[in-house]
């Protein structure tokens, strides 16, 4: 004979159903909680990496530029300041290639705040020319862009020590060290990423208005 099953033991059965249906339930909200946090962890390491890349690509391009600084007088007086522009937001300098058969050109790095960025925009110097007007009025082009702040310091290396300031302005002379210092906003609490750089040229020379002036720290004589 068939035996006839008590109500109560539908009842169990219908429990052990939906505690399986639960347990699925849970398993699978797991899988899915692990696979959004490996997905954001992919995404995020890639996009720290392609931040990286962009950091390492601007500072080269910005080392290429300075490695190419050319001090030049604007005035032909002997302590007539040089072509040299420091702030803690904008540093501007000419720079001589050979490529360029000796024509001075301008370069303009700035920060700008909407949207953030480190750009950089140049122009071919007219003779005569004694500031970053032109530069400044090309199309610029970001080296860094995203959550960063910028700022650039100045040094003057002495008998008394290392000298250090924030801007670098109608100076007869090359600052000895620019310092860029990029901090990342989402966290400032770390430490900047710090970029020093040191103007390399010649040994000094008497030059005139709008020759290129050799030597530096000496680069008025």
């Amino acid at each position: 004979m068939n035996r006839v099953r008590a109500p109560k033991d539908e009842g169990f059965a219908l429990l052990e159903a939906l505690a399986v249906l639960l347990l699925s339930a849970l398993v699978l909200h797991a899988l899915m909680l692990a696979v959004s946090l490996v997905t954001r962890s992919s995404a995020a390491a890639s996009r720290g990496a392609a931040t990286l890349e962009e950091l390492a690509t601007g500072l080269a391009a910005l080392r290429r530029d300075f490695s190419q600084i050319a001090a030049v007088k604007t005035g032909a007086a002997a302590n007539a300041p040089l072509l040299f522009y420091g702030s803690d937001e904008a540093l501007g300098f000419a720079i001589r290639t050979e490529a360029q058969f000796g024509a001075d050109q301008l370069v303009w790095i700035a920060v700008r705040s909407k949207p953030p960025a480190l750009t950089r925009s140049s122009a071919v110097r007219v003779p005569g020319a004694a500031d970053f007007e032109r530069a400044r009025s090309s199309a610029p082009i970001e080296l860094f862009e995203g959550a960063w702040r910028w700022r650039f310091s100045f040094a003057e290396i002495t008998e008394r020590g290392t000298i250090w300031s924030g801007s670098w302005i109608a100076q007869s002379s090359l600052p000895d060290i620019v310092q860029l210092q990029i901090w990342d906003r989402s966290d400032e609490r770390r430490a900047p990423l710090t970029l020093m750089m040191s103007p390399h040229v010649d040994s000094p020379s008497a030059c005139g208005e709008g020759d290129v002036c050799r030597g530096g720290g000496n680069a008025a004589r």
